[in-house]
């Protein structure tokens, strides 16, 4: 999945796309996989509508 971090750091996904963005427009962009703890954490913070139209983490 593409996402977006908060910072250069890449600790803390703030976003997720279906795909690339423009850096410019977006930075700090990166890809994970629904094995991700970071992508877990994202998922978990978002409303039950919205999870429903992302992949769940996987363990």
């Amino acid at each position: 999945m593409f996402v977006q971090f908060s910072d250069a750091t890449s600790v803390k996904i703030v976003a997720c796309f279906s795909c690339a963005q423009d850096a410019a427009v977006f930075p700090n962009q990166g890809e994970v996989d629904e094995g991700d703890e970071r992508w877990a954490t994202y998922y978990a913070s978002l409303p039950e509508m919205a999870q429903a139209s992302l992949p769940a983490p996987q363990s």
